[in-house]
């Protein structure tokens, strides 16, 4: 225990006669935490939970309404010396007790005041049902009858045999999509129009059953480990929830915390993504095998992306207070996790910051400390960053449908609110109003004045540096582009990547067939052999003749050296000495080429020569780039981001550019530039854009790390700016999608 609790209080006259009891409807459990006893309270008739520690526990089983406060509190203190609850901690305690009716008192006073605390508690949380305009509940039914004989039939689900299933399917689902399905191209395309009105009847079906699903494995992963360990797994509410305005099921499986063992409360709480990621494989098999034209196809992906992308980015967000918060809770043994965190930072404050001696601190070891910290500050990072991609995401999906952003902008408005209006309406009235701040009250609101000018000075003032991003392709400066000179069949093709040597017998690339030519030569030959041996009799007298077929003769000898030249296009050969860059040819073996028709390059390998950065820039990106009048980036290959060039810009071609250097730039392979639906290459795109040419400061030739086509991250540098200010222009371009990122 902290060493900074103060053992007496002020107000302990007022409590010490007493003689409060435990209701008789509330319930003890005992669980291990970290090694140490604890005793859990359930009150049954609004399923909350209390945790106490031995001591604290021994302090209200003597509270049986014939002792006195202030006797219990004696006693404990001789039986635990130390570890005793204290004034102010007994004080919390029975005030947290009696708030949640858990107390009863014989006297008649007391006995009115509980049920008028009970009367504004149950007033107080209809009221912030009312007010939470994003997640208000309302309870329906009592399944637990029901899932009393649900849980011999399906609890075998969360059993290791259960398990091997689940694995197998989650491998049969993704064997699906990787070698069966229409590639991850087909993926993201559709991603970008999951939120399209003509979308919604569908994505909210899907969402429905995902939802029925996945709360229906919670309860019955907490009925089943409930049965198997005698107590506990009692589900006695079924309602709905308003999430962003949508209802959605809910039920209430709390009572998975009387469960003594850790991990079974873990898989409790794992229970609904168990249920999801198992419908999600169920889903993508049904969507590789359907036709894509049909609506079960549209609903299986729809199920498929709210079950697998939807549930790992919420629920399996151990930052987030779904269900990977309560998983972890549950595994690191701290309960109430993110409130202990927030009690812990502000204990830090009160005690070296405002010098508040009575501050009390909720940690227990160091462990502990280090926990807490770390998990508050990591929360509190993941918690921005998905809010943004949450925004983002809406934002450009319904940019386009005004009529739908009012609700965008209500959601905006009550998360604003929630995180940031109401905790710093909070403080400034525990400021202003806290009797703990009594004797500190003036250093306190001084220390946090100039904390928080401190605070508004670095991010407004403080230049820091800034920068913004494109996305690139590998280009070699220097290259030659390879043809078809005949058209013809593809019969072979050199793999790409590779080394070729060049000139007249330089390493050949490609070998074309083609029937017709070959026919064709065989007829020539055969004519021209027929030519001369008429010739040849000619000579005997017949001089006229003889002319006529010696014209005839060079006529079809021209037509053959002809067809000859055309057949010998049909093999290709490198014309300089690099790499062969043909990344989809080997796909398209058997496939027909016209004449003309490109093939692929041949890259100089030459250093002097090196590779350069096509980029591809919105047309706000660019104007910032070119009034800022910076040239200088840093060039990272996409998923090695330790490998790192320096460069600059030497060149920007003006918008008005429309078909992309590459089609990885595309959404439809994963790129920022959105794509003209119309345009079937997947290379033209939805608006012009500005076109960055990027060098490298020291020349890199194309070769096995540096491979051309090879999609880049360029980091431009620009001039330094506040943070504050780079927060404006950032929510600007957010919020106006069209002005591009």
């Amino acid at each position: 225990m902290a060493v900074t609790r103060p053992t007496f209080h002020e107000s302990w006259y007022r409590v010490a006669p007493l003689k409060p009891r435990l209701r008789a409807t509330v319930r003890v459990s005992r669980q291990f935490f970290r090694g140490r006893q604890w005793y859990v309270l359930q009150d049954q008739a609004n399923n909350a939970f209390f945790r106490l520690n031995r001591a604290a526990y021994r302090f209200i089983g003597l509270l049986d309404g014939r002792r006195t406060v202030e006797t219990a509190w004696e006693f404990c203190g001789r039986e635990y010396s130390d570890e005793a609850p204290t004034q102010p901690e007994a004080i919390q305690l029975l005030a947290q007790l009696a708030s949640s009716n858990l107390l009863e008192v014989e006297l008649a006073p007391d006995t009115q005041g509980m049920f008028e605390r009970f009367r504004k508690r149950r007033r107080r949380e209809m009221q912030n049902r009312m007010m939470n305009l994003l997640f208000p509940r309302f309870p329906l039914l009592d399944p637990d009858l029901f899932l009393d004989h649900m849980a011999p039939l399906l609890g075998w689900i969360f059993t290791w045999p259960g398990l091997a299933l689940w694995l197998a399917l989650l491998a049969a689902g993704v064997y699906s999509l990787l070698n069966q399905g229409p590639g991850a191209g087909h993926l993201l395309r559709d991603v970008s129009t999951i939120l399209r009105p003509d979308n919604w009847l569908l994505l909210y079906a899907a969402f429905i059953v995902d939802k029925i699903c996945h709360e229906f494995g919670h309860a019955i992963a907490c009925k089943k480990f409930g049965r198997d360990a005698g107590g506990g797994g009692e589900v006695h509410v079924i309602g709905l929830m308003l999430l962003v305005f949508t209802p959605v099921p809910y039920v209430d499986a709390s009572s998975a915390w009387l469960l003594p063992s850790r991990w079974r409360r873990a898989v409790v709480g794992a229970a609904g993504m168990w249920v999801e990621l198992a419908l999600a494989s169920i889903a993508a098999i049904l969507w590789v095998h359907t036709s894509p034209n049909s609506t079960l196809h549209a609903f299986c992906y729809n199920l498929m992306f709210i079950a697998s992308v939807a549930t790992v980015i919420f629920n399996g967000n151990p930052f987030l207070r779904y269900d990977g918060y309560y998983i972890l809770s549950d595994l690191v043994e701290i309960p109430n996790l993110l409130g202990r965190s927030l009690s812990y930072a502000a204990h830090l404050i009160k005690r070296y910051i405002w010098t508040v001696p009575e501050a009390i601190d909720p940690s227990e070891t160091w462990g502990q400390r280090i926990w807490l910290l770390v998990y508050l500050a990591a929360a509190g990072v993941v918690r921005v960053l998905v809010s943004l991609g949450i925004l983002i995401f809406l934002v450009r999906s319904l940019h386009n449908y005004p009529q739908i952003m009012l609700p965008v902008a209500v959601m905006v408005v009550a998360g604003f609110a929630a995180w940031v209006i109401v905790p710093l309406g909070r403080c400034v009235w525990y400021l202003a109003a806290s009797p703990e701040l009594s004797r500190r009250r003036s250093r306190a609101v001084i220390t946090s004045l100039a904390g928080v000018l401190v605070l508004l000075a670095a991010l407004g003032l403080w230049p820091a540096p800034d920068h913004c991003r494109v996305e690139g392709v590998v280009r070699p400066v220097h290259a030659s582009k390879i043809f078809a000179r005949t058209a013809g069949f593809i019969d072979w093709t050199l793999p790409t990547n590779t080394a070729v040597h060049g000139g007249p017998r330089g390493t050949v690339l490609l070998r074309l067939r083609n029937p017709s030519l070959a026919a064709e030569q065989i007829k020539l030959q055969s004519q021209l052999a027929q030519l001369v041996i008429r010739r040849n009799k000619a000579r005997a007298g017949k001089v006229a003749m003889e002319q006529i077929l010696t014209h005839r003769l060079r006529a079809v000898r021209d037509q053959l050296a002809n067809l000859n030249h055309r057949i010998a296009g049909l093999t290709l050969r490198a014309p300089i000495a690099g790499r062969w860059i043909a990344p989809k040819l080997t796909e398209k073996i058997g496939g027909y080429l016209q004449q003309g028709q490109p093939v692929g390059r041949v890259a100089s390998q030459s250093r002097r020569s090196g590779i350069q950065i096509l980029a591809a820039a919105s047309q706000d990106l660019a104007a910032r780039v070119i009034n800022s009048g910076s040239s200088q980036v840093q060039i990272r290959p996409l998923g090695r981001p330790g490998m790192l060039l320096r460069g600059g810009i030497i060149r920007i071609l003006p918008a008005g550019q429309s078909r992309l250097p590459s089609a990885a730039l595309g959404y439809t392979t994963g790129g920022p530039i959105a794509i003209n639906p119309q345009d079937a290459t997947a290379r033209r795109a939805a608006e012009p854009y500005f076109e960055l040419f990027v060098r490298p400061r020291i020349p890199i030739a194309i070769g096995a790390v540096w491979l051309s086509g090879q999609r880049v991250m360029v980091r431009i540098a620009l001039p330094a700016k506040p943070l504050l200010w780079q927060g404006w222009n950032a929510l600007h371009r957010l919020l106006n999608p069209q002005t591009g990122t």
